[in-house]
């Protein structure tokens, strides 16, 4: 049974549509992505416990956070979500913020390209050209990736890249809900939609045609759960019942049984970077996750 803040907040958006609007497809879409970019790019705000840096890579902003005056937990390089056509929210920023702060986090966020100006083929060779570099820096530390919805299908698709072009991998994944199939055609994701109050299936199979561009839905870079998962790193996964992603999570775990797979019912898409009593377990469960893989 979901906290009642969880339960409360998935009634409200539910009932006013917030993200919904932005995630509804139709001719209003890229509408809805020109307005919400033509506002301020939200950062990382000043905590006093962490130190922020800004860096650059090819034109893009990355953000680095990590804790002041103690060595990190963990090196974790983490790809945002937001349907591939929106950027990292307040939401991402104050997880991560907290992840360092509290777990002792050293985060490396890029702010990658975003759909419909660039597609999964420049995006995800982008995400590659970024993680060498990164992997460059880090030499010989361990270090994890993740990431959360569609930034959980970036993950994964940058780790079956890795692989095939003979990389080192990092030590784990962490996948927050991921985005792993642009086509929602499971026949549970119907029956999901109406509890969603976050996703519909019209905005995220128009999100994932204007992400795909001339790549088919199923190539593995586009949708991953159509890769091969074989020689990568332990994986932690989690997924919400009441988020219409909920089948992409099932199907890696039926696909890849050593998966840790961990899904609540009544939660809403995302749960785990929120602030609920449930998201903070997650977040502690993640820290634990981590932590012994890079040590």
């Amino acid at each position: 049974m979901p906290s009642f803040a969880a339960s409360l907040a998935g009634f409200l958006l539910r009932t006013t549509g917030y993200y919904r609007r932005m995630f509804s497809g139709g001719p209003q879409f890229e509408k809805n992505i020109a307005k919400i970019r033509s506002a301020p790019l939200p950062s990382p705000k000043a905590h006093a416990d962490i130190d922020i840096r800004h860096s650059e890579f090819q034109g893009r902003p990355v953000w680095h956070l990590a804790p002041k005056d103690r060595a990190p937990t963990a090196h974790v390089l983490f790809w945002h979500g937001g349907g591939y056509v929106y950027p990292a929210t307040d939401v991402h920023w104050k997880f991560l913020s907290r992840m360092a702060s509290v777990h002792g986090w050293s985060v490396t966020a890029p702010l990658y390209p975003l759909a419909p100006e660039n597609t999964a083929a420049h995006i995800t060779n982008w995400a590659m050209d970024y993680y060498t570099t990164y992997m460059a820096e880090m030499g010989d530390t361990a270090f994890v990736m993740g990431g959360d919805s569609a930034g959980g299908g970036l993950t994964a698709a940058l780790a079956h890249m890795a692989r095939d072009a003979g990389h080192a991998l990092p030590a784990s994944l962490l996948l927050i809900c991921p985005w792993l199939n642009l086509d929602p055609a499971h026949p549970d994701q119907l029956k999901t939609e109406p509890r969603d109050g976050i996703l519909t299936i019209s905005g995220i199979s128009e999100g994932g045609l204007l992400y795909a561009g001339d790549l088919p839905r199923d190539d593995s870079r586009c949708s991953p759960i159509f890769g091969n998962w074989d020689g990568l790193p332990p994986i932690l996964a989690f997924a919400g019942g009441d988020d219409i992603l909920v089948t992409d999570a099932r199907a890696l775990k039926a696909k890849l049984p050593s998966v840790e797979h961990i899904e609540l019912a009544g939660m809403l898409h995302d749960w785990p970077i929120f602030s609920f009593a449930e998201s903070r377990k997650a977040q502690a469960k993640m820290a634990n996750f981590v932590t012994p893989a890079v040590a």
